[in-house]
């Protein structure tokens, strides 16, 4: 195998595993929020073949964005409080 192929090779490989690990935090983002507006339809008294698949949606896909923000926020406050005690402890 030539070194242009093994290259080549890696990449596609290095890909594949990205693309693998964003499938797979879309889905659980997608699971706590289906988890989540399940139980509010709950909490309304109301059931879920009662909404539309429409509105349902909707509200899973609003309800992920709110996820991914708080996620990306925690990350970044950790990423800051770490880069803070690097500074403070001089590591």
């Amino acid at each position: 195998m030539s070194p242009e192929n093994i290259l080549n090779s890696a990449i596609e490989g290095i890909k594949s595993g990205m693309n693998s690990v964003e499938n797979k935090y879309d889905s659980h983002i997608r699971e706590k929020a289906i988890e989540e507006v399940n139980k509010k339809i709950a909490e309304k008294g109301l059931e879920i073949n009662q909404i539309e698949n429409d509105d349902y949606e909707s509200m899973i896909s609003d309800l992920s964005k709110d996820i991914r923000a708080d996620y990306a926020k925690k990350a970044a406050q950790g990423l800051f409080a770490f880069i803070g005690i690097d500074m403070l402890l001089g590591i």
